[in-house]
């Protein structure tokens, strides 16, 4: 990625803010144009500033004083959608992804990943609109997508425009009948046009497919708007 990414990062641990602003500086096409100590600092540091500094990316701490990232996160993206929040915690739960998406967030990593993790979740964000990490389990990441709170559009040159619309039509489980119906083709050609999706990206069952096209960078999500 040749263009510059901006980056600010929230967090009420200094230590945590300076480390990893110090690890960003060993990547060229990063620059961290700011620090927050917790949301409602960011909140009123964006509203002063977002027609002075372009913000492409927010790296957002979860349990913070003042306001939570959650919180910080649900108002920024209200106010300002084009804004790309990844959230970060020490804690691996279900439960703090499925209320970051819903807030409006495009990822979610852990504090202890590794830096090339969090450089390609940024650089992920920018290029396909989200990120999240191979930590987070499958379950959550197809009812997010089934619950159409996250919804994927496909880009890929692997497979065929048929092929694409029917992997589409996995990830919102239809069966091989609905599929058909909807496509205006027979059952038996869904199932050899599934059969040999399966065989390109080596996926074992529906939930196969749509796991390698979340992890491997073939959707793109995209979040619905409230």
């Amino acid at each position: 990625m040749s263009s510059e990414i901006n980056v600010v990062i929230v967090d009420d641990q200094k230590l945590i803010r300076q480390g990893m602003r110090r690890m960003l500086e060993d990547y060229p096409h990063i620059k961290v144009v700011f620090e927050a100590t917790d949301g409602l600092e960011i909140v009123n540091w964006f509203q002063e500033n977002k027609e002075i500094i372009r913000v492409d990316v927010i790296l957002m701490d979860m349990q913070m004083p003042n306001m939570d990232g959650w919180e910080a996160t649900e108002f920024l993206v209200k106010n300002h959608e084009n804004i790309k929040i990844i959230g970060l915690s020490s804690y691996d739960n279900e439960a703090f992804v499925d209320r970051l998406m819903k807030s409006g967030g495009r990822g979610y990593l852990l504090k202890a990943q590794e830096i090339n993790e969090i450089v390609d979740a940024i650089e992920q964000v920018m290029d396909c609109g989200y990120y999240l990490s191979d930590r987070v389990p499958f379950s959550k990441i197809q009812e997010l997508i089934n619950q159409s709170i996250v919804v994927p559009t496909f880009n890929t040159s692997e497979l065929t425009s048929q092929e694409i619309k029917i992997v589409q039509l996995i990830c919102q489980e239809k069966t091989s009948q609905e599929i058909a119906d909807i496509l205006f083709i027979q059952r038996k050609t869904v199932e050899a046009h599934r059969d040999n999706i399966m065989s390109k990206i080596k996926a074992r069952n529906m939930v196969g497919i749509a796991m390698y096209a979340v992890k491997h960078r073939l959707v793109r999500i995209q979040l619905v708007p409230k």
